[in-house]
């Protein structure tokens, strides 16, 4: 008599453990359309007031517009075509200034429909002299290879960015590049 007590009460307790362990199981699992959700833990990680109110840093690209220049190859019969566009860090605030304009910061030539370049302006000659020089300096055998591309973005990002002041060069992309 005793073990037939202890069975429905052993039953009575473990057969709705058990059903509500298995519905758990099966929503953390996404089954029948339930949305499955990742839980994230982090162990042993400080957490100060300073990381958690930084705002996130946002990206703006900024055309430097077509350009065709001879190369420095001996006779200068050969030339480059490309069009070079910067990409800048700037915080959550600076971002939302310049985009709430409706411009984005992306890509544009003028500075009406762009305001990181309207925010350039004052450098503007400086960032298509430092480009043309750049340029200009380079052979044909130095830019030919994905290598040398690859070192040109490089040094226009180093170069470029005492003119771009604030704003942190992140990228440098050569959307066109023709050599004639």
């Amino acid at each position: 008599m005793v073990k037939q007590l202890v069975r429905k009460r052993l039953l009575i307790f473990v057969l709705p453990l058990v059903l509500v362990l298995a519905g758990a199981g099966f929503f953390l699992l996404g089954g029948a359309g339930a949305a499955p959700f990742v839980l994230h833990i982090v162990i042993n990680q400080s957490v100060n007031d300073a990381t958690i109110n930084q705002p996130k840093e946002q990206h703006l690209t900024v055309s430097l517009g077509e350009r065709v220049v001879n190369l420095a190859d001996p006779g200068g019969y050969r030339y480059l075509k490309a069009e070079v566009v910067v990409e800048v860090a700037v915080d959550q605030k600076t971002y939302q200034r310049l985009t709430a304009s409706g411009g984005g910061g992306h890509g544009g030539g003028g500075s009406s429909t762009d305001p990181l370049r309207a925010e350039l302006d004052h450098s503007w000659p400086k960032i298509q002299d430092t480009l043309t020089m750049v340029l200009t300096s380079k052979t044909v055998d130095e830019l030919a290879t994905p290598e040398g591309k690859e070192r040109l973005k490089a040094e226009l990002a180093e170069k470029l960015q005492p003119a771009f002041g604030e704003y942190q060069i992140t990228a440098v992309y050569l959307t066109q590049f023709v050599i004639q």
